[in-house]
């Protein structure tokens, strides 16, 4: 990083890494523990005319026959992605993840603030390279290379 263009870019993929992290955190931890049930979506999404028909026949024939799997993958998938986000570990995945949960919601009609959701996370994808140079993984190596950090084995393992 030598210029200030860069540094601008670094800070603005990591404030949308971890609030996008953070948004869908507390999304699937509301989702977890409030009782959330995908039961009274499918109904909604197999009458929806807005839905595709290929999403309102997956949600007829997979959704609602594995409705429990699905009450319980959905809360957890959204934490897992927030986690990744908020510490920067599998930055990429769970990017690509969250745009695959934000497309669901907005095929199912549910248009709220997916679509800014679904930016963040196509702007994610767009700079793995900065991903990676933000992801904690990186930083811990920077301090490892660059900080005072001075390792010494245990006194009672030195040979």
């Amino acid at each position: 990083m030598k210029n200030y263009k860069d540094i601008i870019q670094y800070i603005i993929i990591f404030i949308i890494r971890v609030g996008s992290g953070g948004y869908i955190l507390v999304q699937g931890w509301e989702k977890l523990t409030g009782g959330f049930t995908i039961n009274g979506l499918i109904p909604v999404v197999i009458k929806n005319e807005d839905s595709p028909e290929w999403f309102k026949f997956f949600f007829e024939h997979v959704v609602a026959h594995t409705a429990g799997i699905f009450n319980i993958v959905v809360p957890l998938g959204e934490i897992a992605i927030g986690l990744g986000l908020l510490f920067g570990i599998m930055s990429q995945i769970a990017s690509f993840f969250g745009a695959f949960v934000m497309l669901n919601y907005i095929l199912s009609d549910m248009i709220f603030t997916y679509l800014v959701q679904l930016a963040f996370f196509i702007i994610l994808l767009m700079n793995p390279v900065i991903l990676k140079k933000i992801s904690l993984k990186a930083m811990i190596l920077y301090i490892r290379e660059k900080g005072d950090y001075k390792h010494e084995p245990h006194p009672t393992r030195r040979r």
